[in-house]
C-alpha cells in the first residue's frame, strides 16, 4: 500500500471518531473444559470448573453519530479446569496472550437516571499458549507443545457491560461475556475447548 493511501484512510477513520480512549479492565475466567477423546475415555472424566485471572489493555475509538464503540487491545487469560475419574485427579493451569478486537453497542443511556450506560458486546479473541501445565495426582507435565492447547486459538464472545462516567476524563466498566475457545488448527482426534463465563472491572481515560 502506498504512503498515501494509508494517509488518506487515518485522515478518514480520525474524522469518522468522536472520542478516543484508553482502557484497562482486570477479571475472573470461570472456565469448563469440552473434551472429546479419540477413545471414549472422556466419557469417564467428571470435569468441574476453575477459576483463572483475566486481563485487558487497549484503545476505543467512538464513531461519530454512532452509538458503536470499538475496542482493540491485548488481553491475558487463565482458563484452568478440572476433573477426576474412579482413580486419578486431573488439573490444568493454563495462560493465553492475545489480540482482542470488540464492538460495543449502546443499548440505553443514563438507565433509570442513575447516570449509567448499558451496552452489548460482541468480539473475538484471538492468542497462543505461552505457558501450560498439567497435574495428574502428583504429577506433572508440560503441556505448550501439547497440540490440544498450543498453535493459535480463538474466542468469539457476546456479553453485556455497564459504563458511569465518574468524571469528565474517567469511567468506570463492569460486564460479563460468555466465550467458547477453541484451538484453530488442531487436526488430531482429541478436541478440547473452553466454555468461560467472564466478570470483568475496567477503567476508561479519554484521550481526546
Amino acid at each position: 500500500m502506498k504512503i498515501s493511501h494509508l494517509i488518506l484512510i487515518l485522515i478518514l477513520y480520525s474524522s469518522l471518531s468522536n472520542a478516543q480512549e484508553l482502557y484497562v479492565a482486570v477479571g475472573k475466567n470461570i472456565t469448563h473444559f469440552d473434551y472429546k477423546s479419540s477413545n471414549g475415555s472422556d466419557q469417564n472424566l467428571n470435569f468441574r470448573s476453575g477459576s483463572g485471572n483475566n486481563f485487558e489493555i487497549g484503545y476505543v475509538s467512538n464513531v461519530r453519530n454512532s452509538r458503536l464503540h470499538y475496542f482493540v487491545g491485548i488481553v491475558y487469560n487463565e482458563f484452568n479446569a478440572e476433573a477426576s475419574n474412579y482413580s486419578k485427579n486431573y488439573s490444568w493451569e493454563t495462560k493465553y496472550i492475545g489480540i482482542l478486537n470488540k464492538i460495543a453497542f449502546k443499548l440505553y443511556d443514563n438507565c433509570f437516571n442513575t447516570g449509567i450506560d448499558a451496552f452489548v458486546n460482541l468480539g473475538f479473541n484471538s492468542s497462543v499458549l505461552v505457558n501450560g501445565d498439567q497435574f495428574i495426582n502428583n504429577y506433572y507435565y508440560d503441556i505448550t507443545k501439547n497440540e490440544d492447547f498450543s498453535g493459535i486459538n480463538l474466542q468469539p464472545f457476546l456479553g453485556f457491560n455497564y459504563k458511569y462516567d465518574v468524571s469528565k476524563n474517567l469511567n468506570l466498566n463492569f460486564g460479563y461475556n460468555f466465550s467458547k475457545t477453541f484451538n484453530v488448527f488442531n487436526n488430531s482426534d482429541e478436541k478440547i475447548s473452553f466454555n468461560t463465563h467472564q466478570f470483568q472491572f475496567g477503567l476508561l481515560f479519554y484521550l481526546f
